[in-house]
């Protein structure tokens, strides 16, 4: 009995010097780093962004020098009593400088083939009590085929703006206002608007396929402030200029309207 009960107490303090193990913790996996989103480069300032009146030439350009324009030269091409305009190399537009402020915008200035300077005209063409600069630029001078635009700027106090009133915005007006007639029998066209009127008669071989008419050709005339489209109608299977649609540009401060719109024959019958 005595050495079971040894057996026993032996057991008892046994178990008490064994230790239960800890249940293992729960660790999470370190989160993945969230990758940054790329930073876009800053984009490179055009080199005539720096440009101050200072560095503006001042003596006025000649046609000749519009050819050898460097990448990053300016010309001026002409000046009023308040408002000087810039040509910039590199195909990088003009430069408009009126009371110290500058403006920019990305045009042509003159074909390569026909170089010419732009005129220049100050008026107050929308009646608002200050003057606009409008500006006439040689497109295209292709042949009898010459295209002028006129541009109108336009300052506020916090912007300058361009309205471009180009050959094609005045020949899709003027297309919308005009008639035309065709009479396959006689092979004449009638162009009208109003009681003004042109006729053209296509040759024999071209009556049953006479093609289409459009107005090719552009130039704005001024007087005392009123600028005049003269656009010229060609029926394109022959070639033939037949007729002027002439209109006056009425400007109200952001868009144009043709006015006073007649049709004027230019070839005899």
């Amino acid at each position: 009995m005595k050495k079971c009960a040894w057996l026993l107490t032996a057991l008892f303090l046994l178990a008490g010097c064994i230790r239960e193990e800890p249940a293992p913790i729960w660790t999470p996996s370190p989160a993945s780093p969230t990758p940054s989103a790329a930073v876009s480069p800053e984009p490179e300032s055009a080199w005539w962004e720096s440009l101050t009146e200072e560095d503006l030439p001042t003596g006025l350009a000649s046609p000749d020098q519009l050819d050898a324009l460097g990448e990053e030269e300016v010309l001026l091409l002409g000046r009023t009593a308040v408002t000087s305009l810039y040509v910039l190399g590199g195909d990088s537009g003009i430069l408009l400088l009126r009371n110290g402020r500058l403006s920019h915008f990305g045009q042509q200035v003159s074909p390569k083939d026909s170089l010419s300077l732009p005129e220049l005209y100050q008026w107050d063409y929308d009646g608002d009590g200050l003057d606009e600069l409008a500006v006439r630029y040689l497109m295209e001078a292709e042949g009898d085929q010459i295209v002028y635009d006129l541009h109108i700027y336009d300052w506020s106090d916090e912007t300058c703006t361009d309205l471009p009133v180009t050959r094609d915005a005045c020949a899709d007006r003027a297309l919308a206002a005009v008639t035309s007639d065709y009479d396959s029998g006689s092979g004449t066209l009638t162009l009208s608007y109003g009681d003004t009127s042109a006729v053209y008669r296509f040759p024999e071989q071209y009556r049953q396929s006479p093609g289409r008419m459009s107005f090719a050709t552009s130039f704005f005339r001024e007087q005392n402030g009123v600028f005049t489209v003269i656009l010229g109608a060609r029926a394109e299977s022959t070639g033939a200029w037949f007729a002027n649609v002439l209109a006056d540009i009425e400007y109200d401060g952001a868009d144009f309207t043709l006015r006073n719109l007649r049709v004027e024959p230019t070839t005899v019958v």
